[in-house]
Parts: C-alpha cells; sequence; structure tokens
C-alpha cells in the first residue's frame, strides 16, 4: 500500500422498504460511500448513513486534496491532520459522518494491503458474531409483524427488534404488538424495542411498564434526543434495560453514559461515531465499565469486523429495511442460521460493484 491517490464519494439511493414507512423523517433509504484509490492500484470502501448525505459528499471531496500523495497507513495522524484542518472545535455532524467514511475505507484498504480480513487485524476475538434481526418495522399490521418476527427467529435468529413509537400507533397499541411478538415467538428468544429517540420519559416509562412481563432484552433508544439526564431517570424507573448510541457521533457521550449509569448496553455504529478507529475506543470504555455491545442502526456489513475482532464485540444487527443494499455488492456478508461468519478474504468484508 503507497500513497493515497484519490479520495472520491457519491450519494447513492436505495429502493424504500415498504413496510419502514413511519419511520421519523424517512423518505427513500439514502447513504454515502467514499472510494480511496493508492497509486498502487489498490481500493478501499468505507460508508455512512443518510443525514446531510450532499453535505457529506462535499466534504470528503474537499479531503482529495489536503490527502493527495499521502501515505494512507497512519491513519490515526491522517485523522489528527483533517480534525485540526475542517473541524478544529471537535463539533459534530457532517464532518463525523464523512471521517466515519473515509476512516472505515482506510482500514479496508490496509487490510487488503495486508492481505488480511480486517476482523483478524482488529484482535481475532471470534469468526462467528451471532445475529438478531431487526423485522418488526411499523408498516406492518399485528398479525403480520407477529409472522415475520417468528420466521426470523425460525431462520435461527438469536433475537428480534421491534419498532414501537412509530406509524401513528399510541402506547396501548404498541403494548399490545409488543405481547403479540412475544407469543409469536416464544419465552427464549430477544425481543428488542426501539423508539429511535420518540419518546418522552413519562410515556417511554408507561410502554416498559405496560410490557414488562415481556422479558424485553432492551428498550433502545427510547426518548427524545438520547438525552443523558432522561436516559439516566428512566433507568432508574423501570426494570427493562436501555440501550443507546447507534448514531451518536461524540466520543464524550459514550464516556458520560456509562458514568452516569444512563445506558445498560452501549451501541456503537462505525458508519456514524467516527469509523472503525473511534468505534474501538468505545468498545473499550464498554469494557472498562463492564457493559456489553451490541451493533445497531444499520450497516451490518461495516460493522461486522468490529463486532468479530474486539473482545468486547457483541450482537450484530441485520436490518430488514437494507436487505436492497445487497444487490450493489460484489463481496457480501450473508448470516447463515443467524450467525454471521467473517471470512478469510482480505478487507473489511465487503465491496461494491463498480461500473
Amino acid at each position: 500500500m503507497t500513497c493515497i491517490r484519490a479520495i472520491t464519494a457519491t450519494v447513492e439511493r436505495l429502493a424504500p422498504v415498504e413496510a419502514a414507512k413511519g419511520y421519523a423523517g424517512l423518505d427513500t433509504p439514502v447513504f454515502v460511500r467514499c472510494r480511496v484509490e493508492t497509486e498502487d492500484g489498490l481500493v478501499g470502501t468505507g460508508v455512512t448513513g443518510r443525514f446531510l448525505a450532499e453535505e457529506v459528499v462535499a466534504l470528503l471531496t474537499r479531503m482529495d486534496e489536503p490527502l493527495k500523495g499521502a501515505d494512507a497507513r497512519p491513519i490515526e495522524a491522517i485523522r489528527t491532520r483533517l480534525t485540526s484542518r475542517f473541524n478544529p472545535r471537535s463539533a459534530t455532524g457532517a464532518f463525523v459522518s464523512a471521517l466515519s467514511a473515509l476512516d472505515m475505507a482506510l482500514w479496508d484498504l490496509r487490510a487488503r494491503a495486508l492481505g488480511e480480513p480486517l476482523w483478524r487485524l482488529l484482535g481475532g476475538a471470534r469468526q462467528a458474531v451471532p445475529c438478531y434481526a431487526t423485522v418488526g418495522l411499523p408498516g406492518y399490521a399485528e398479525a403480520e409483524l407477529a409472522a415475520v418476527c417468528k420466521r426470523s427467529i425460525d431462520s435461527g435468529f438469536v433475537g428480534v427488534k421491534m419498532l414501537v413509537a412509530a406509524g401513528g400507533r399510541g402506547v396501548a397499541e404498541d403494548a399490545q404488538r409488543v405481547r403479540a411478538v412475544r407469543d409469536a415467538i416464544g419465552p427464549k428468544a430477544l425481543l428488542m424495542l426501539d423508539a429511535n429517540c420518540g419518546m418522552d420519559v413519562a410515556t417511554a416509562r408507561r410502554l416498559a411498564l405496560m410490557v414488562e412481563e415481556c422479558d424485553i432484552a432492551w428498550f433502545e433508544e427510547p426518548v427524545l434526543g438520547n438525552d443523558l439526564e432522561m436516559l439516566a431517570a428512566l433507568r432508574r424507573a423501570i426494570r427493562i434495560p436501555i440501550g443507546a448510541g447507534q448514531m451518536v457521533q461524540s466520543l464524550s457521550w459514550f464516556r458520560e453514559a456509562l458514568t452516569r449509569g444512563a445506558v445498560d448496553w452501549l451501541q456503537p455504529n462505525a458508519a456514524f461515531c467516527g469509523g472503525i478507529t473511534a468505534a474501538l475506543r468505545i468498545l473499550a470504555l464498554a469494557e472498562a465499565h463492564g457493559t456489553p455491545v451490541a451493533h445497531a442502526g444499520g450497516w451490518d456489513i461495516a460493522n461486522a469486523a468490529l463486532m468479530a475482532g474486539h473482545a468486547q464485540g457483541g450482537l450484530l444487527e441485520m436490518h430488514g429495511a437494507q436487505l436492497a443494499l445487497r444487490q450493489r455488492l460484489s463481496e457480501d456478508l450473508v448470516p447463515e442460521g443467524g450467525v454471521m461468519n467473517l471470512p478469510d478474504r482480505p478487507g473489511i468484508g465487503f465491496a461494491f460493484r463498480e461500473g
């Protein structure tokens, strides 16, 4: 692996999933693809999510000039250089999204240059990661919802996640849907709820108390803005574990979430938090606090190596709203029997078809 020849980025769009209607702010699914090419022809790929996609692409395009001809290997030095130039006050938002995609591409590039799979370079803690399925989308009627979730468990997934506070439903209807899913999947499978930051503390507490007997593995992002004071207050008030962090971009938020006792599960996502490098730091924080980690927020392909490589890595989410993505890939990661087996081929594990 030699010097960087070019950094390019594009906005890509996927066909929307009908059953995903009801997400706050959802339009046609959008993501950003970053491509780093070196002078010897190697290519690394990174991705980030749908928020401010055009602005993220513009930032990545601006990063090409200061990095052209630079050694692609010292990832920490590259991050420091870009932060000093574009984000000296450590703001979050479009810059961290752009850095997430670029950092991921640089790690992919490093792994390909060394002829090693990224999961092994990150520590090789395990080669297989158990998966849960986010298939409980708000567009399903109750009977459809229960059937879809049961099919996922029957196919081998360790658990299913369903959306609440979505589709215009109230707490009572959400609670009824939760009970229907628990009845359908049986008592042993994991069941997770996700409010996508859609509730105030009082409403989240009410729902949690109504479904407490359903043995919920975690209640994900229950409160507005992932506010740490609200999360901590809710955690003190209910018995259901709380998870959060999937699109948070600040390392200090993860530190405070742990030190304040605001969460039971930490959920970093390399596509949003600052890339593989930042996610490794967050996993180390979780390990130091004895807090389990579970991937969330989509982009299973971008997080599988991380969950397998680091000792604190945990469950991998397979999100039903991203199924169309796999049609774009020449190298894919697909779970078998609810387990993601990481490949031995070099790189992060996925690659897009070109042309």
